[in-house]
């Protein structure tokens, strides 16, 4: 990991460099079509005792090449197997300059060995910052918010046999141990207790037992509002009877990836002590096969009392989030709902591997998440709504199916969970594109611990 110190003088020295702003040594570089300056680009300019200067560009204003920036920077020092440095930051004269940089550079260090038996661990970096224009505040942060995409990216990248409904829960309270995130798990009993019909059918063939964990993070106390954000936590797809080939299942334990962006969202703003109140919900279970499994042709019933037709059992995500989107609907007092899930293969198809899609009835809710997106370098894209859709969730023996032929898929899953919001205004974000595999350049392969920082910024943007 990374280390922040103040104004220490080490053997080398990074240099941010803009072109627009030449020295005379870039010129130099320059002329001789060795550095251009751009985003994106390292020089390095170190003897063989790694004294000397690193070069990195700053042209241009777009985010993501500045990450690339700290990235390539990042890997450079560790090919170099430089830990200390001092980053020179006299070019850089704005916090979000200063942050995708950082970002990008930590993300360069992110290393899960966790089933390594040789444990090859990236030695720490100490960094150092001189000419520093920008609140200090921005690199604590920053910091803080990539230990939470860390943690979800882990919690993804765990094996199913590691990581099943239980276990997730002991880790998670141990985690949020001592801080101000209070965390409440309800057992099988509970669940039962509640009436969420549909995540114990979902749960039926497996044979660790359902939770259902509450998270709340209530950190401003001049109001009661609070946003609620759900996140699927199915630690392991097998399809259920509607059986995956096995290339497809290998991957299946990322299927819980919008559960774990809510814990490491929840571990950023605590350790931040962002003054705000959010409260998050994760429903966990397996989809499983066994002689009690929930079959296609199933009719089941969900917390809310709506019958579900059930046309196909790996389809099973939105029917574990009817009932934590109507718990949060009903049982919170929430000012809004925003859902994160690998749901739907139609949004890969729809969108490819690196955005996420969206729907939502709520134009303004869509505009912030949206911007909130573009800054964090994740990005996603508003799905249509029609009245035909509408009425293609509808089932001819129950009151909805939770699967429609006939394409449209991410679009007719969102009007499904749409349906158990009760009316609080609701966002759907898929990430089953970039949730896992490698979707931007200066992420790892693996996990991508997608949408921690999207809804971090909205939340910095609106806090209540």
């Amino acid at each position: 990991m990374i280390n922040i110190t103040k104004d220490k003088n080490f053997k080398v020295v990074v240099n941010f460099l803009d072109e627009n702003k030449l020295t005379d040594d870039l010129k130099v570089l320059k002329e001789k079509e060795l550095f251009k300056g751009k985003a994106g680009e390292v020089y390095n300019n170190l003897d063989l005792n790694n004294e000397g200067l690193i070069y990195v560009g700053l042209t241009n204003n777009d985010l993501e090449d500045l990450r690339m920036s700290g990235f390539n920077l990042g890997k450079l020092l560790n090919s170099r197997k430089i830990n200390e440095v001092t980053l020179n930051v006299k070019q850089i004269n704005d916090g979000e300059t200063l942050q995708a940089i950082l970002e990008g550079l930590i993300d360069s260090q992110y290393n899960f060995n966790y089933y390594k038996v040789d444990k090859k661990e990236k030695e720490s970096k100490e960094l150092s910052f001189i000419n520093l224009k920008v609140d200090e505040e921005v690199i604590n942060n920053t910091y803080n918010l990539m230990k939470g995409v860390f943690e979800a990216r882990d919690l993804v990248n765990l094996a199913p046999i590691d990581l099943y409904p239980e276990s997730y829960a002991n880790r998670v309270l141990e985690l949020f141990k001592d801080t101000k995130v209070e965390v409440e798990v309800l057992n099988k009993e509970q669940i039962e207790k509640l009436n969420m019909k549909g995540l114990l059918a979902v749960n039926k063939g497996s044979i660790h037992e359902p939770k259902f964990i509450i998270y709340r993070f209530l950190n401003n106390p001049k109001t009661d509002k609070h946003l609620t954000v759900v996140g699927k936590g199915v630690t392991y797809d097998s399809g259920g009877y509607a059986l995956k080939p096995a290339t497809s299942m290998a991957s299946m334990k990322s299927d819980m990836a919008g559960s774990a962006a809510v814990v490491g969202l929840m571990k950023a703003l605590n350790d931040n002590d962002i003054k705000t109140n959010v409260v998050g919900i994760t429903a966990l279970t397996e989809n499983m096969i066994d002689g009690s499994a929930y079959k296609n042709g199933d009719v089941i019933s969900t917390m809310k009392g709506t019958t579900i037709e059930v046309i196909n059992t790996d389809a099973e995500g939105r029917i574990t989030l009817a009932d934590a989107i109507y718990y949060a609907a009903t049982k919170l007092e929430t000012s809004h709902i925003i859902e994160i899930s690998t749901l739907t293969g139609a949004a890969v198809v729809a969108l490819g591997n690196h955005i996420t899609g969206i729907t939502t009835e709520d134009d303004k809710l869509y505009e912030e998440i949206h911007k909130a997106g573009l800054k964090a370098g994740e990005f996603n894209w508003r799905m249509p709504i029609t009245k035909q859709l509408k009425e293609s969730v509808k089932s001819d023996i129950a009151e909805l199916k939770n699967a429609v032929p006939g394409g449209g898929g991410m679009m007719t899953a969102g009007i499904f969970l749409n349906h158990f919001a009760e009316d609080v205004p609701f966002i759907h974000l898929d990430i089953a594109g970039p949730s896992f595999g490698k979707p931007y350049k200066h992420l790892p392969n693996g996990a991508s611990g997608i949408a921690v920082k999207t809804i971090y910024n909205y939340i910095i943007n609106n806090q209540n």
